[in-house]
């Protein structure tokens, strides 16, 4: 689920000028990339604090902020819940509506926020693909507020989505300080050998957060790379332009194959029901695998019932590829 182009040359080249660096520590404060992501995200780098992928940041936060005790909604990436439980914690589930398409249960998660000690939000949603929408956002936060629970929000993806600036918890941080901000540039960059992550908090919270985490933790080319494709800017919106093109075209194709009901979603994914195909989801993971086409089998997710794939939205030529796949399959 990474971006379709690869890493961009420019980002090459940052990593390939710097490598001389490698033999001297990493910055450990991140300074060139905060600066950078500052002027990106449009907020003040003591509010960032930047890590070795969003995997370790969720539970550097699970441990500072001492989570016993999580709401989260699956279907939902399952790095939540496992921080919590390494902690020796627990986990309450407020299930997305899987009979409309995975929206949200806005009265149902509210009425559970006092119960729990934080709660995990994921905007988009992996693996639905789902957005939760501004308004929607603000009544979370605010009845979280009240009770004085923080809100994590996993902005993974949202870089992928059209309209972003619509839908990024970024502009309440200055109302809500209970709010936490989860960014990669792990997919949007294509850098997953290099991993970057990053927290968006009140000062307060970040420079506790600086303190508990793990020194040296984030390496200089992966500094140099994040800098570079930030300040790509003619590559981030060939991202956009690609991605939207391909999924409107994946879309269109899956729905006129017989059995297959991709949902809407909004990043740069699509879960698929293939409940009406007549196979499993294994097998039909192990058929299209005998093709050389790797998509994700969602069997192990909660809040799913066993019948969904997802599959990344790519180029034309690989995107073809995967429809001749199904094709030749369901027939």
């Amino acid at each position: 689920n990474i971006n379709p182009l690869g890493p961009s040359n420019k980002v090459i080249k940052a990593i390939t000028d710097n490598l001389w660096q490698i033999s001297h520590y990493p910055d450990p404060d991140c300074t060139l990339i905060r600066q950078a992501l500052s002027l990106h995200l449009n907020v003040s780098p003591d509010n960032l604090l930047v890590g070795n992928g969003t995997s370790e940041l969720i539970y550097l936060l699970a441990e500072t902020l001492n989570i016993r005790h999580a709401l989260i909604l699956p279907p939902a990436f399952s790095e939540y819940a496992r921080a919590v439980f390494t902690r020796g914690g627990k986990v309450s589930q407020v299930e997305l509506n899987e009979e409309n398409d995975f929206s949200l249960p806005l009265a149902e998660l509210t009425k559970a926020i006092p119960e729990a000690e934080a709660l995990f939000l994921c905007n988009p949603n992996n693996p639905t693909g789902n957005l939760i929408s501004r308004g929607e956002l603000k009544v979370i936060l605010d009845t979280a507020a009240h009770f004085n629970r923080p809100v994590i929000v996993d902005e993974a993806f949202m870089d992928f989505v059209p309209e972003k600036e619509n839908y990024t918890a970024l502009p309440y941080l200055d109302n809500y300080p209970n709010l936490i901000v989860l960014y990669s540039l792990t997919k949007i960059l294509a850098i997953p050998g290099l991993r970057l992550g990053i927290i968006v908090a009140a000062r307060s919270l970040i420079k506790k957060l600086a303190q508990a985490k793990i020194p040296w933790s984030v390496n200089t080319l992966a500094q140099v790379a994040g800098k570079a494709g930030l300040e790509d800017e003619e590559y981030l919106m060939n991202t956009y332009r690609l991605v939207n093109q391909e999924k409107a075209f994946l879309v269109s194709r899956l729905n006129k194959l017989p059995g297959l009901r991709p949902l809407p979603g909004a990043a740069n994914f699509l879960l698929i029901d293939i409940t009406k195909t007549g196979y499993g989801v294994r097998e039909l993971v192990r058929k299209l695998g005998s093709k050389g086409i790797l998509v994700r089998d969602c069997t192990n997710f909660s809040g799913l019932s066993r019948s969904y794939i997802r599959i990344a939205v790519r180029v034309r030529e690989e995107n073809r590829a995967l429809l001749a796949a199904l094709q030749e399959i369901l027939g």
